[in-house]
Formats: C-alpha cells, sequence, structure tokens
C-alpha cells in the first residue's frame, strides 16, 4: 500500500485590500484569533509579497492567526511614485496593526521586512510583543536626516 501526503499549494493564498493614505495595501489574513497568543505578522523581504510566505502560512494559522502584509510598493499593493523608505513602512506596519489587527503582534521580518519589523519595534513598542528577524537587511538611508 501506498500513502502520499498532500502537497502543499503555491497557489497564492486570497486576500484583501486596505487603503492607506489614499492607496491600496493588498494583505492576507489566515486562522483563528487565539487568547494565549498573539498574532503573526509576516514581512517580506525586498522583491517579494504576500506570496513570499504562501508555503508557511497554512503551517503557521494552526497555531496562530497569521497576517501578511505587502509593503507600498511591491507584490499587489499600489506603486506611487513616493520616496520609499524606512520611515514610510514604519508608518505603514504601524497604522496597520493599529488600525486592522487591533492588537500587539509579533512580527517576524525577513530582509527588508526584517528591518520594517525592527524599526516599529523601535519606535513603537506598545505594539510589537515580540520580534522575528530572518536574514534582516539594513539600515537604510533615512529620509529624515541630511545626507553628508
Amino acid at each position: 500500500m501506498t500513502t502520499t501526503t498532500p502537497l502543499i499549494s503555491t497557489q497564492p493564498l486570497p486576500g484583501q485590500y486596505w487603503h492607506w493614505r489614499g492607496e491600496q495595501i493588498y494583505y492576507v489574513r489566515a486562522g483563528e484569533a487565539k487568547s494565549h497568543r498573539p498574532p503573526l505578522l509576516l514581512i517580506h523581504g525586498f522583491g517579494a509579497s504576500t506570496d513570499h510566505w504562501r508555503k508557511n502560512i497554512a503551517e503557521l494559522s494552526q497555531e496562530f492567526q497569521v497576517w501578511a502584509i505587502d509593503l507600498l510598493g511591491f507584490g499587489r499593493a499600489a506603486k506611487p511614485a513616493w520616496t520609499y523608505s524606512a520611515d514610510l513602512w514604519r508608518a505603514q506596519l504601524h497604522d496597520f496593526i493599529t488600525e486592522v489587527i487591533g492588537q500587539p503582534v509579533v512580527m517576524a521580518g525577513n530582509s527588508l521586512g526584517g528591518y520594517a519589523a525592527l524599526c516599529v519595534a523601535a519606535e513603537y513598542p506598545e505594539s510589537v510583543a515580540g520580534l522575528i528577524l530572518l536574514n534582516s537587511a539594513g539600515p537604510f538611508t533615512d529620509s529624515t536626516h541630511p545626507k553628508e
């Protein structure tokens, strides 16, 4: 007798859009809220999107309520002609946590997403219950500091 293990789908999970500063931001939510665990927010790296996490979300959602978001300028999020910076993504992620998720999260960020998550945790520690950095990048040029 042969048994097979079902493969994890590589298809993108269906998501929805959140309007932030007049732009559409794509995100995915999976799993039910757990009273004993904070939600998990997944943040992709440079040149990636929520699809970066497509093979992880199903498994993680068995233990956590999982959120994944496209940073402005990437994936299915809007790509306005703005200056992209750590300041912008920090504000985007913090506003998403407070306006959409509504409670502190464990942030897991890969590469650029790790740096953006670290920026949120440093500036808004009340919004972050934990931090997971995967091959974290940074720092990048900060738009608030003059160039030397």
